[in-house]
């Protein structure tokens, strides 16, 4: 049914309507429409019809639209709109993609980077110790180019939660 309207929306160039067919899916938490969402999602060049499907993809919660939403988070064209992407992440099992979103802690742009952030935040107690590690190694470079606060304060983050406590502490 949405589907239909949407396209036809879409082809009329009616990009109001359509956003709205967009949320209503998500409100409705649909699956039926899961692969037409992730469909336009990795096609359209609307950045608000783009990320009111990552809203509905979230809303719908649903893991199989992480790898897509990653894919268009790190697609050039998303450059300028990535906040709403990864925050669409943030009620999804992203954990085995953790790794492609440190990168965007150190982004220009605050919200990018709080949100990617947050979401590494999120996954600290579920990481690995050699995935702490390594993810440490990735902010250290990153850091030699960017002198970002907030790959100070994950890379503190990440060393912190990677230290086992000190017995003499607590003596």
């Amino acid at each position: 049914m949405y589907t239909n309207i949407i396209q036809e929306m879409l082809s009329k160039g009616d990009m109001e309507g359509a956003i709205q067919q967009v949320a209503c899916i998500g409100e409705k938490r649909d699956t039926s429409q899961l692969t037409f969402l992730i469909e336009i999602l990795k096609s359209t060049e609307n950045n608000v019809l783009r990320n009111e499907i990552a809203i509905a993809l979230s809303d719908i919660g649903d893991n199989r639209a992480v790898e897509p939403l990653l894919e268009v988070i790190t697609d050039p064209k998303s450059l300028g709109s990535r906040g709403t992407l990864l925050y669409a992440l943030e009620h999804l099992d992203y954990i085995l993609h953790i790794e492609n979103i440190i990168p965007f802690i150190g982004d220009s742009s605050l919200e990018v980077s709080a949100q990617s952030f947050m979401l590494l935040e999120q996954a600290m107690d579920r990481l690995s110790d050699s995935q702490i590690l390594r993810y440490q190694h990735i902010i250290e470079l990153q850091m030699q180019n960017n002198q970002s606060k907030l790959l100070e304060v994950a890379l503190e983050m990440l060393r912190t939660w990677g230290d086992p406590p000190n017995i003499g502490e607590f003596s």
